[in-house]
């Protein structure tokens, strides 16, 4: 359903004034801009606190997410740097307990590269505090307010959702 057919379908029966979608969108904006600069220090310290760099960080990430294709020689193409530059980063985030090498059973030329528990942690704490609503903050909302957060997320989701089913139907 197109982004106008869904607005169309969602307002029946229900008149939105001129204008107020953009007033609306606009509060929110200026609510998020400013939850994320009294949050940003609290979201920030697992990134501080990190002893990586923001290139271990990257190349964990993309272990994370793409174990099938975690090479030295993949990655380094992925991130557009030398082999050399790649065995680096990957001895480093092996000193740091991040990462394993293991041989490929079907090609003993190559190292397979998986992310250990830690490195998972890490990445977990790094995204966990990152854009979340602080559970101390949730507490102290009337339960009113909560329940219609719970259902404006919900329908943020679903929208979300359905912008990702447009987008690989179109691609």
């Amino acid at each position: 359903m197109t982004g106008t057919a869904h607005d169309e379908a969602a307002s029946v029966g229900n008149v939105t004034p001129p204008g107020e979608r953009d007033e609306l969108i606009s509060c929110l904006e200026r609510v998020q801009d400013s939850f994320e600069r009294r949050a940003l220090s609290s979201m920030a310290e697992p990134l501080i606190a990190t002893p990586l760099t923001m290139q271990q960080l990257r190349v964990l990430t993309m272990i994370a997410i793409d174990p099938d294709t975690a090479t030295g020689h993949e990655l380094a193409a992925q991130l557009k740097v030398s082999v050399a530059t790649m065995s680096g980063l990957v001895d480093r985030l092996v000193e740091h307990g991040m990462v394993t090498r293991a041989e490929d059973p079907t090609d003993r030329r190559v190292r397979r590269l998986s992310v250990t528990p830690e490195g998972s942690a890490t990445i977990r704490g790094l995204l966990s505090s990152a854009g979340t609503m602080p559970t101390p903050v949730l507490r102290r909302l009337p339960i009113e307010d909560l329940r219609a957060l719970v259902q404006g997320v919900l329908a943020l989701e679903r929208a979300m959702g359905e912008l990702a089913e447009d987008h690989t139907v179109t691609t």
